[in-house]
């Protein structure tokens, strides 16, 4: 029975490697989108970029689970159409929300906030749009000009001459556009979404409460080291990205190929319990890496709050994993609450006269606890055969 299930996920590996690969060739689209807007970032408060991640995060999550329960009850064309009306609605709210705040919260312009947020929110959902389609090539192909202006961004950076003189800032719309066109060409001329089920809403609301629990925690470990120690906690969140998208496509491909194959529900109980082994050891690296680096910065004689940086980004790193595969899992309510537990707990520790106030530390502690708990989460719910979503 054991090399029955080995063979049936065998077949699969290929395939979900090429597929895992363009999935994350996929996501370096906004990632170089935001390389690219390094000098508009720089033009507006800290609020505007943090925004615009709440707010499309948290779209993004909530209109991937429906339009991908609509692409298939009614094919990609609606489904694309609802993830085009989703993202307008929240351009619409962006738009709004910049015109009521308060200066000192966008910036000297508002102009400015409003194009840095429009922009993010068409890349996040040229994103949406392209995996609920099933577009990931395609779009990632008309993405490549974005690539090549971060990587022109950056060479303008260090200093070269001609690539200073490339217009980025006025290039840059125009490259999210046509990969945009490319991404919602499904949503021309398809028919309309049509009423959505109360099922959906509610899988969407949840999903919106996850997305934005998760973009919360990225803001929390951003905001809580200072400028220039900001850069380290990038670095293990781009890594983290392949190793998450091949962790969860290998849990997801041994529990499909556990349900084909099983005999009896206690062989799949048996295949299930080797599976859960294999993605809580999985999820130990990031913890038991995050906690070591965090005690080597104080070991150092320079450069403490760059490493504890780093290292909360190793951490956020598996706390990202582990909601997701709860997520996954039918847990989204559970992986909500996950998610949400630092940011909670960062608001509460001002009320704990006995605890640092130097703020990085404390979160870096709390995203330690934060990714414990969750190690606990996985493994009692992975090895239930009963969630399965």
């Amino acid at each position: 029975m054991t090399v029955d299930l080995a063979l049936r996920g065998g077949t699969l590996r290929a395939p979900a490697l090429g597929s895992t690969l363009l999935r994350c060739a996929l996501y370096l689209g906004p990632l170089s989108v935001a390389v690219a807007a390094a000098r508009p970032l720089s033009r507006v408060a800290w609020p505007v970029p943090i925004g615009t991640l709440l707010l499309g995060w948290s779209v993004a999550h909530a209109v991937a689970g429906v339009g991908a329960l609509v692409a298939r009850r009614s094919g990609r064309g609606p489904a694309a159409r609802l993830v085009a009306l989703a993202f307008a609605a929240a351009a619409a709210v962006w738009v709004a929300v910049v015109g009521v705040a308060p200066a000192g919260l966008v910036g000297p312009g508002r102009l400015p906030a409003v194009a840095v947020g429009l922009c993010g929110l068409l890349s996040l959902g040229t994103v949406t749009a392209a995996l609920v389609t099933r577009t990931e090539a395609a779009v990632v192909r008309w993405s490549l000009p974005c690539w090549l202006l971060a990587a022109v961004s950056i060479a303008g950076t260090v200093g070269d001459t001609l690539a200073q003189r490339v217009p980025v800032t006025l290039l840059l719309p125009i490259v999210v556009g046509i990969a945009a066109a490319r991404a919602f060409r499904p949503a021309f001329g398809a028919s309309p979404v049509g009423r959505l089920r109360p099922g959906d809403l509610r899988h969407g609301a949840v999903r919106l409460l996850l997305g934005a629990a998760q973009a919360t925690c990225v803001a929390l470990l951003w905001r809580a080291g200072p400028p220039t120690a900001t850069s380290p906690a990038v670095l293990p969140l781009l890594a983290a990205g392949p190793v998450l998208e091949a962790l969860i496509g290998w849990h997801r491909r041994q529990v499909d190929a556990g349900l084909d194959a099983a005999e009896s529900d206690e062989e799949f109980r048996t295949h299930l319990g080797g599976v859960t082994v294999v993605t809580v050891a999985a999820l130990v690296p990031p913890l038991a890496a995050g906690i070591a680096v965090a005690v080597a910065a104080y070991r150092l004689p320079v450069g403490t709050a760059g490493v504890l940086e780093f290292a909360g980004g190793i951490l956020l790193s598996g706390v990202l994993a582990i909601t997701l595969l709860l997520g996954w899992r039918g847990r989204t309510g559970v992986a909500t609450l996950l998610a949400a537990a630092p940011p909670a707990a960062a608001l509460a520790v001002p009320l704990v006269p006995a605890l640092p106030p130097d703020p990085l530390p404390t979160v870096v502690v709390i995203l330690a606890a934060t990714h414990l708990a969750g190690l606990l989460l996985v493994a009692r719910t992975a090895a239930d055969p009963r969630r399965m979503s």
